[in-house]
């Protein structure tokens, strides 16, 4: 072989290679939009849940300890609740793994990797309760791309590639006081759908019509109560008692009266689904 050969033969193994590690860093999709990505997220608080958009633009982007994120910038009728709140991501496409920055805790939280597989681990820090896992039950491929099933104590959820997970615990960083659980109801890559979570019928939870759809059906006596809450309004297939750290404390099936006297003194807050899957929330106090 002359040196001509070999030369070509050398240009033509750095060109696989290259195409190769190309390849390989475009391995998963980008969970970001060519322009502008939107999120409806449904937040669940203690004593309130509602919608409310988080829009990322794929131009905004900030280095924050030499890692460049995109911004997101939260807004609609309820916007004006984060406005103090800053949301930054990055991802990384080989592992197709999504980081959010959290301000509060100067570090890079991972909230999705499509790298996983049954059996799998996922470990993450939810701002609200604290260093969490979740197991990877089923791996699915739809249209071409991964689907990982996740569940853990509080959820069961999923992550479709190159989009945010159904899950997302990015909570309100700066306030530590009330249960915040966020969910991923829709998903938009500049305007078109391209995520809707199967556990809701809906892209838009309104707060008001959540809380008076509580108060009308059903209804927690006594309240304040010391041994025994009762249930009217709803036939309880599942009964879930979280304390104020957003930690469950106690599951009661198939019963509308909950005793509440191995609790300590304090606010609780009853996840109820009934017969029809239907769930309702509401606070009770421990005397």
């Amino acid at each position: 072989m002359n040196k001509s050969t070999n030369a070509k033969a050398k240009v033509l193994l750095l060109l696989l290679l290259a195409v190769a590690g190309t390849a390989k860093a475009q391995s998963y999709q980008s969970y970001f939009a060519a322009d502008s990505t939107r999120l409806n997220v449904y937040m669940e608080m203690i004593d309130y849940c509602h919608t409310f958009y988080l829009t990322i633009r794929s131009a905004d982007t900030v280095n924050i300890n030499g890692t460049q994120y995109v911004k997101g910038f939260p807004h609609g009728q309820y916007g004006y609740n984060y406005e103090y709140e800053d949301f930054y991501f990055t991802e990384d496409t080989n592992t197709g793994r999504l980081y959010r920055y959290s301000p509060v805790l100067d570090d890079k939280v991972l909230i999705c990797d499509m790298s996983l597989s049954v059996g799998d681990n996922f470990y993450y820090t939810d701002d609200d309760y604290g260093d969490s896992y979740a197991i990877v039950y089923n791996v699915t491929y739809e249209d071409g791309k991964k689907v990982i099933h996740l569940t853990d104590c509080f959820n069961s959820w999923v992550f479709q590639e190159g989009c945010f997970p159904s899950y997302l615990p990015i909570g309100i960083l700066k306030d530590y006081s009330e249960m915040c659980r966020s969910h991923l109801l829709c998903e938009y890559k500049d305007d078109e759908q391209v995520f809707a979570n199967q556990s809701f019928e809906t892209c838009y939870i309104d707060e008001v019509s959540v809380r008076e759809q509580n108060r009308q059906q059903v209804l927690l006596y006594p309240n304040p109560a010391k041994e025994t809450v009762l249930i009217e309004g709803a036939n309880a297939s599942e009964v879930q008692v979280y304390n104020v750290l957003g930690q469950m404390v106690k599951t009661v099936r198939d019963s509308n009266a909950i005793s509440v006297a191995d609790l300590s003194h304090g606010v609780y807050l009853l996840r109820i689904t009934d017969m029809n899957g239907m769930v309702y929330t509401d606070k009770i106090t421990k005397q």
